[in-house]
């Protein structure tokens, strides 16, 4: 009978949870193909899963702006060694011999269930410190809610439980003078504890903890999709999906052609492993932490933007089956009252009546539903973004942001046609002139004044293309920049030519905010240029201009071989072609740029550059470097538009390099360039902190002799 009890509602629990899995991969089915590869390299993907998911690589990992708790780790991994012993006590259940102490050697299973025994202590152990840490220790910090409680109780029950099944079915045997099983040392304890006791009181109390603990395993399973923790169902798919391309296609062309999708206005446009990623967020708010907007108090939780359109995509779903199971309802009663002859005319049956109201009424509902983009995702909340990556990086699940963003960017710009002013202006200027100044395209070469720089028509087929970019030729700050690196490819006799006034805009400013359509335009200008120059490897300053030429125009046939100037520069000196005099400043740090850093993973070229300076003072690290490094707040197009909440990204910035007193700090992007700088002139300190791109501080070494200069001792050295 009890075998016939655990068989009925094991089969109810699975069912509806099979039912609930079928829903929400459904949900997730209807988003469109994805770009990229999900299930190739099925070795590297399996791995993954076992670093990222079983391992917790990334959960275990610490920054700047989080530490790990631990608690949480310990409670991963006990439940996954605990789950063994729960899947045996279901298994046993329907089929009594095939539990795991009668098949499995008692070599094995001793210290198996040992182990399982133990880590049900640890588990407890830490979801108790999680309540105290909630309750007492830090309530503000850690806000309460009613999902939190009931995962927690859950678990806590679920230990319990297993104590209180094990004890008791020791305790008995105890009693009865048998001894005590090998293993299991902390249930052993409570039988110990328990006894004396009557084999009748064994036995109810064994079945007692037995059946909750059964009754609390087939609920949690139930209950865990519809709470936050339905991570721990979305994050291992999530994980193996992964892009593991070395090419960081953080965008797949879109298809103009197609006037139904202009980027993602609907939660169903986003592909379906974007709708994926929404069931894999694991609310750790890590994503947030590191916003440089959220930071400065936008209107952009990158956390709450994934939540965002799970909520959309389920309140979608939810209420288009509402709507199909009322249209079948009316169907149905039609089809009933007119074989029943009750559809007379001004006479119709009033539960057709009730079902034709409800459909109204559910079909009114959707079309007044506002749309995701620009509705329940706002539009300030996109246009916060600078793309730097920071929250895709952290993930622990491989989240996928600021591709949805400038995918519902897209939405706005192309379809909806909404802009903000700032960029609409910038927009324009690169249509006209081709860059986002308005600077008119014949001044494209005028930074290059008495330096005789070749032209690819005066020197085809040189080694590099030097791509000056548009800040490089129009922004006077950045052109002496430009002006350094041609000192720096002269002195080491680099073989190179720029492409003077057939030069434009890369696009990156256009494609990032947004607009598809004018950076297309731009790339394949752009691409057709340079094939016809027979250009193969290029250079370039910018690390914007470095990843559009590098990972976005391969999609319009532009396959070149693109380095940003650090390195070339970092190998020039490896190879001892170029030879740097003194640092001209004494003590210097280093602003990572996303773009260069995050996005196209080169942190040491430029550090090596700098070292290979010799500054006196040497060269000090910011707290939020490398990986971890924090935004200028130009990226995304943000360059072109005025911050109006919160405070500015680049104050927030400039206030952490002028906390390093240091003489100097290195950039190696023209866009963080102006943003420091001009944090530096509003923090009053462009008298006493130089801003300068890697090539200026190497070109102004060239003047310094390297014996002039004793490095100092830092304080740690002495």
């Amino acid at each position: 009978m009890n075998t016939f009890i655990f068989v009925v509602l094991l089969a109810t629990s699975f069912t509806f949870f099979a039912r609930t899995m079928w829903l929400f991969g459904r949900a997730v089915a209807t988003g469109t193909a994805d770009p990229r590869p999900r299930i190739d390299q099925l070795p590297a993907r399996l791995a993954s899963v076992l670093i990222y998911f079983f391992g917790q690589k990334k959960v275990a990992e610490e920054g700047p702006q989080h530490r790990t708790s631990k608690h949480h780790l310990f409670i991963f991994w006990g439940f996954l060694l605990i789950t063994i012993g729960t899947a045996d006590l279901l298994v046993s259940g329907v089929v009594p011999a095939l539990a795991m102490k009668k098949w499995m050697p008692s070599l094995l299973f001793v210290p198996l269930s040992t182990l399982i025994d133990v880590f049900n202590l640890i588990v407890l152990s830490m979801v108790t410190w999680a309540v105290l840490r909630r309750t007492l220790v830090r309530p503000r910090l850690i806000p309460w809610n009613l999902d939190a409680g009931l995962i927690l109780g859950a678990i806590a029950s679920l230990m319990l439980t297993h104590f209180l099944y094990h004890g008791y079915h020791i305790a008995g045997e105890l009693s009865a003078g048998a001894a005590a099983p090998a293993g299991m040392p902390i249930s052993n304890a409570v039988g110990r504890w328990i006894e004396p006791v009557s084999a009748g009181a064994a036995d109810r109390g064994a079945a007692i903890g037995y059946w909750l603990h059964i009754l609390i395993i087939l609920t949690f399973l139930n209950y865990l999709p519809y709470s936050k923790h339905i991570h721990l169902l979305g994050a291992l798919p999530n994980i193996f999906t992964r892009n593991l391309s070395k090419r960081t296609m953080d965008l797949p062309k879109l298809n103009l052609e197609d006037e139904n999708q202009w980027g993602v206005g609907r939660y169903e446009q986003f592909s379906w492993k974007s709708l994926l990623d929404t069931y894999a967020c694991t609310e750790c708010a890590r994503c947030s932490n590191y916003c440089p907007a959220y930071n400065t108090g936008k209107n952009l939780s990158p956390m709450q933007l994934i939540h965002d359109i799970r909520y959309e995509m389920l309140d979608r779903v939810a209420l288009r089956d509402a709507i199909a199971d009322a249209k079948t309802s009316v169907d149905n009663l039609s089809e009933y009252a007119a074989r029943s002859g009750l559809d007379q005319p001004g006479h119709e049956h009033p539960d057709l009546v009730s079902a034709r109201a409800e459909l109204v009424a559910l079909e009114k509902r959707e079309a007044t539903m506002p749309r995701m983009t620009g509705g329940r995702v706002a539009e300030d909340t996109l246009w916060a973004c600078t793309t730097c990556g920071a929250c895709q990086e952290v993930c622990p699940v491989f989240i996928e942001h600021p591709m949805k963003i400038i995918q519902m960017r897209q939405n706005l710009v192309l379809e909806q046609e909404k802009v903000p002013g700032e960029l609409a202006r910038a927009f324009k200027n690169i249509e006209r002139q081709s860059n986002p100044w308005g600077i008119a395209n014949d001044k494209r070469m005028e930074w290059a004044e008495g330096l005789d720089v070749p032209t690819i028509e005066d020197h085809p087929d040189p080694e590099y293309l030097l791509w000056v970019g548009c800040a490089g030729a129009f922004d006077a700050r950045i052109v002496k920049q430009t002006r350094a690196m041609v000192r720096v490819l002269r002195e080491a006799k680099v073989d190179f030519a720029v492409l003077g006034h057939q030069e434009g805009c890369t696009g990156d400013p256009a494609r990032r905010a947004g607009n598809e359509m004018l950076f297309q335009m731009l790339a394949e200008q752009n691409v057709e240029t340079m094939k016809s120059a027979n250009v193969k490897k290029v250079v370039t300053s910018c690390p914007h201009c470095l990843h559009t030429l590098r990972h976005d125009y391969p999609q319009f046939g532009g396959d070149f071989e693109v380095i940003h100037h650090t390195q070339l520069i970092s190998h020039l000196i490896d190879t001892q072609k170029l030879t740097v005099g003194g640092s001209p400043v004494d003590t210097v740090t280093y602003h990572d740029s996303c773009y260069l850093g995050r996005w196209n993973q080169e942190f040491d070229a430029p550090r090596d550059v700098l070292e290979a300076l010799k500054p006196a003072g040497g060269v000090t690290e910011l707290v939020r470097s490398k990986r971890h490094g924090f935004c200028c707040g130009a990226g995304g197009g943000r360059m072109f538009m005025e911050e109006h909440e919160g405070e500015r990204v680049n104050f927030n910035r400039t206030d952490e390099i002028l906390a390093t007193e240091v003489d100097a700090v290195a950039v190696a992007c023209p866009f963080c360039n102006i943003m420091i700088t001009d944090g530096v002139k509003q923090r009053n300190k462009d008298e006493q902190v130089k801003v300068l791109d890697i090539a200026e501080l190497v070109a102004q070494s060239f003047d310094v002799p390297a014996s002039a200069l004793t490095r100092k001792k830092k304080p740690a050295d002495a």
